[in-house]
Formats: structure tokens, C-alpha cells, sequence
């Protein structure tokens, strides 16, 4: 299968898709109003609730068709704003220091807006992009009561000796040659998981960094990101249980 071919498949899943509503919402982080990013389908029953915390390039284009993709197959998705209007989202490092050091309050405030959703059934993940990834794993690692986190990318060393006692699903994407998450930190990583008792697995595409998934990123694999995008669909699946979209039928006419 040649690149174009990939590309125009990346992100065909065998589940049946919903049509969708998305746009700009405003959810409250405590006090403050917080703008956020939200999908789901138009019709049908309860769905389960997805959190995709963008990573550090900011709420742009690519986390927006994302989370309008998850909300395709059956999620109410939200995606917060993390980073406030004076944030340059073209200073990287900046920003993946900003998301390393807070983002959880508005999570946290995205995954109660789900909660008491009427149209969310109760069972909730949360889904990681980059440096987001970080911000994603320590709130999987403090709610028990989330099924499931996906992770693409994001350092988890602060957070290695936690991942023991983890009670969350996860399943992670690497690269094995990213110069923030050294081979030797996977391989940590791998160890800690191994000691939990929860459900979990980590996926390392050789000769690539964390980006891999960037369609913007010269580094982009495209053969690797359908692969990541097809085992990121059939976990949620399996675990949140997305109902399929209703299908009405229309009595025949009578002769």
C-alpha cells in the first residue's frame, strides 16, 4: 500500500459512523469560564465521554478534526483550551513546560462536564496528544473511575514510580528515537505497568520519533499513524462500548 493510499484510509475503522455536531462551547474551570472544543452524535441514546487534551501546539486544526473523528464513532468529546490568549503556541518548549506543570483543573472540569451530561452514560476516557499526554496520565492516574487513557507520546518520567498502582486501561504510542522520551525511559515505563494490575500496552515504532502522528511534522509516518489511529479505535471500542448509530426505517408505502 503506497502513502496516498494510507492517508485516504488513515482513518477508516470498522465501526459504523455517526453524523455529528461540533463547535465552540465554554465550559467552567472553577470560577472561570474556560473555551473548549466539542463533538458529538446528532441522535441516539447515551454515549460514553472522551476528554482529548491537546498537546503543545495549542487547540489548532488537527485536535478539532480529531475530536470530531472520536465523536464519528460514538463519544461526546470535549477538547479544553489550555493554554490562555498569551500564549505563543510557536514556542514549543514553553508550552510543553506550561502543560508539564498544570492543564489538570481544566480537564478535570471537562470530565465533570461529561459526567453530568445526560447524554453520557458513565463511562469516560481520556486521550493524550503529545505533551498533553502528561497532563492525561496524571489525571488517569487519579480517577479511578475512568475505563480508559490513550496516550501519543508525552514524558512520563515524573510519573514513573505512580504507574504501579494504576487502575485505569492505557494504552501508549512512542517512538524510539525522540530526544524527550529516551528509549531507556520506555523501557522504565514498560516496567512500572508491568507492576500494575490494571489492563495496559505500550506501542514503539522503530525510527521515529513522537511525532510520528503530525501530519504537519516532516517526521510525519504515515503507515505508522493509520496503524496507531486503528489500535487507538479498537481500544476505546472494546472498553467504552460506543453504541452504534440508530437507523431509522421508513414504513413503505401502502398500494
Amino acid at each position: 500500500m503506497d502513502e496516498q493510499a494510507i492517508r485516504e484510509g488513515l482513518y477508516a475503522v470498522p465501526f459504523i459512523q455517526h453524523r455529528i455536531t461540533s463547535g465552540y462551547i465554554q465550559i467552567m474551570d472553577g470560577a472561570h469560564s474556560l473555551p473548549a472544543f466539542w463533538a458529538h452524535p446528532q441522535i441516539g441514546g447515551a454515549f460514553p465521554g472522551l476528554v482529548l487534551v491537546h498537546g503543545e501546539r495549542g487547540l489548532n486544526n488537527q485536535i478539532r478534526m480529531r475530536v470530531r473523528r472520536f465523536a464519528e464513532l460514538g463519544y461526546y468529546v470535549i477538547a479544553p483550551e489550555l493554554f490562555g490568549a498569551t500564549f505563543n503556541t510557536h514556542d514549543l518548549e514553553t508550552c510543553r513546560a506550561a502543560l508539564r506543570k498544570g492543564g489538570d483543573s481544566a480537564v478535570e472540569s471537562a470530565l465533570q462536564v461529561l459526567r453530568t451530561h445526560n447524554r453520557v452514560n458513565g463511562r469516560l476516557g481520556v486521550v493524550g496528544w503529545g505533551a498533553g499526554s502528561e497532563v492525561a496520565l496524571r489525571i488517569a492516574l487519579k480517577h479511578s473511575d475512568l475505563q480508559a487513557a490513550v496516550l501519543f507520546g508525552g514524558d512520563p518520567q515524573p510519573l514513573l514510580s505512580e504507574l504501579p498502582n494504576d487502575q485505569t486501561a492505557i494504552l501508549a504510542f512512542y517512538g524510539d528515537d525522540d530526544p524527550e522520551v529516551l528509549p531507556a525511559t520506555l523501557n522504565q515505563m514498560w516496567q512500572a505497568l508491568a507492576q500494575s494490575k490494571a489492563r495496559w500496552q505500550m506501542i514503539v515504532y522503530p525510527n521515529v520519533g513522537n511525532d510520528f502522528k503530525d501530519e504537519t511534522s516532516p517526521r510525519y509516518h504515515a503507515h505508522y499513524a493509520a496503524d496507531a489511529w486503528r489500535r487507538c479505535s479498537e481500544f476505546l471500542h472494546e472498553l467504552l462500548e460506543p453504541p452504534a448509530p440508530t437507523v431509522s426505517h421508513k414504513p413503505s408505502d401502502q398500494a
